[in-house]
This record gives structure tokens, sequence and C-alpha cells, in this order.
């Protein structure tokens, strides 16, 4: 009778250890970011510190390591991107580091496949740069890689315990804009008033290329008399202080609203002309500054 409750006993926990699934020790991570008008993913293995010493001792100093745990970091860009001031074609490439007390090596190696660091060939580096390290306040537990946003660029930061280390990631975003609005939007190829409204605002928002801003949205306005085109031609002449010029264009607004041709409420018309005093009074203002 023992032996058989013993038997099922043994059945029952063979049947549950075929079950079971352990957790990872290194759980993968992965991040898909849109930069600009490109795309950087990122697939990573996540070691823990659980109370070790990182770098220095887990991590040697000025030993090649994998940059994580496992299979590695692999960092794949959509299209091409600039990294320490040279052109890294689109693809995918695993990332190595060399860390050192106050700075890493970064390394980018056209070998995908590999495990580690097993067939690691230097012969394969498509880049090596150097970064800074960071001591940092904050205590990363698990080893962490995150992109911030800056404009249509990138930063990627490697964290782990109270170390930081970052570089930043540029794309062809911006060249890539300037190319198709010259060949595209300023040729007049593109009738769209509302596409053209659309870049010169694009460019006022990011404080930037402000003249090529200012030809797209006068052809906007020469296509179609819309009144965010005006308030957008304002504001850019604003920026690049050509404040009789936005004076002019306000004026000009001012008698469009009255005419009131995009048939908006009494009420929201009302708000736009005191809006429109309102600007009036401040740009008379910056004319009076520039004559005296």
């Amino acid at each position: 009778m023992k032996r058989g409750i013993l038997l099922v006993l043994m059945l029952a926990t063979l049947g549950l250890a075929g079950q079971a699934e352990f957790p990872s020790l290194s759980p993968t991570g992965s991040i898909e970011q849109n930069v600009g008008i490109t795309t950087i993913s990122i697939a990573y293995e996540r070691p823990i510190a659980r109370g070790r010493t990182i770098f220095g001792e887990l991590v040697p100093f000025g030993t090649i390591w994998r940059t994580g745990a496992g299979n590695g970091t692999k960092i794949k860009f959509a299209d091409a991107v600039v990294l320490g001031e040279k052109l890294i074609p689109a693809g995918q490439y695993s990332l190595f580091a060399i860390p050192n007390k106050r700075q890493w090596t970064i390394i980018l190696n056209s070998d995908e496949t590999i495990y580690g660091l097993e067939g690691y060939d230097e012969t394969k580096d498509v880049i090596r740069f150097n970064t800074a390290v960071n001591i940092v306040d904050r205590y990363y537990e698990s080893f962490t890689v995150a992109i911030d946003l800056i404009n249509t660029n990138a930063e990627l930061h490697i964290s782990w315990e109270n170390t930081n280390i970052s570089f930043p990631i540029m794309t062809q975003t911006d060249k890539g804009l300037m190319k198709m609005v010259n060949e595209e939007f300023l040729s007049g190829k593109v009738n769209d008033s509302d596409a053209l409204a659309m870049g010169a605002y694009y460019y006022h928002f990011l404080n930037m290329e402000l003249k090529t801003a200012l030809k797209l949205i006068n052809r906007a306005i020469d296509l179609k008399k819309v009144s965010w085109y005006y308030d957008v031609k304002i504001d850019i002449l604003t920026n690049r202080k050509q404040y009789k010029q936005a004076l002019k264009t306000l004026k000009t607004a001012m008698g469009y609203v009255k005419t009131n041709p995009e048939n908006w409420s009494e009420e929201r018309q009302q708000s736009v002309s005191k809006e429109q005093e309102i600007r009036k009074k401040e740009l008379l203002s910056k004319v009076k500054d520039e004559l005296e």
C-alpha cells in the first residue's frame, strides 16, 4: 500500500517537473524606437546585480564584453546612421564594449550571429569609439539599455549598477527632408498647400531652416488663403526678427478674418480678432524698439 502511494507521488512530481518553467536569470529585453523617419531596434539580455560588484569585478576592466548576457546585445538600424562621426550602413550589428573606470570603448561588429564572444573576429568590427563614464545617483539593479530622443536624432544609454555611458546616434532625417523639400516642395512639383504649410510649421517648431520655412509658407499662401497659414508665417517672421514684415502679414490676416471666409462662429471670430489685436500691440512694440 505504501509503495503504491509512493509511486503515485513520484509520478505526480515528475509530471509537475515536466511542466515547470524556471524564470531566466537574465531576462530578455527589447526596444524598437522610431527616430526621425528611421527605426532603431535593440535586443538584449538583462543580467541582474544581486549584490555583486559589477564593473571591475564581474565585468573586468580592459576586457571586451558582450554588453549584456547570453547572446549579448544586437542593434539594428533601418537606415544609415552616423556613430562616432562615421556613417554606419543600415543593418543589424553585435554591440560590444570594453569598459574601463573612466571611459568605455564601444564596438559595432558586423557578425550578428555571434553568441556572446564565441567566434568574435576583430576584423569584422565596423567601428570603435570611446565614450565617457558617468557615475549616477540611481542604482540600476538590472542591466538597462534605453534610447532618448533628441529631435530627429537619438542618444543611446547603457546603465548598470551606478554606471551610465551614452553616445549619440545621428540619423539622416534632416538631410533627407531638406533634399525632399528642395526637389519636391520648392521645385513646384508639390501643390498641396497643407503639406507645404505643415513643412513650414515643422521647421518653425524646431527653430531651424527658417529661411526655407518662409519659402514653404509663402508657396502655401500663394496656393490658398487659410488663417493658420498666416499664423505660421507671422511666427516664422517673428523668429527671424523681421518684425515689420510680420506686422504687415498680421494686418493682412486681420483683414482676412474680418471677411470670415472659413465660416467661424461669431464667438470664434471675435476670439481670434482679440488675439490678433494683442499680437499687433506686441509687434508694434518690437518695431518701435528697432527704430529707437
